[in-house]
């Protein structure tokens, strides 16, 4: 059944996305997946990921659910809550 999950987005990203958004999804959806879709429909995301042409999976973006860092192939549920955060590389 499908249902709205509610994003919250961290800076920078919600420079692009706002501070929070949704997004219905029909059922359990992979991590990888529904970034592919998130950055397919909004390219300005496209500053701070990439789709690795290899693993065709989204690079730059970390999905957490609660304090959980979900992997790319772990499934989110309709109608959840999910943190985005852009990937920071260095220090």
């Amino acid at each position: 059944m499908a249902a709205m999950t509610r994003i919250k987005w961290y800076p920078p990203l919600d420079s692009v996305k706002g501070p929070e958004s949704e997004i219905e999804i029909d059922g359990p959806t992979a991590v990888a997946d529904l970034l592919r879709r998130l950055c397919a429909e909004d390219p300005a995301l496209a500053r701070f990921a990439h789709v690795d042409a290899e693993s065709n999976l989204v690079l730059g973006l970390m999905v957490l659910n609660g304090e959980t860092l979900l992997r790319p192939s772990d499934t989110v549920e309709p109608g959840g809550r999910l943190e985005i955060l852009a990937a920071i590389d260095g220090g």
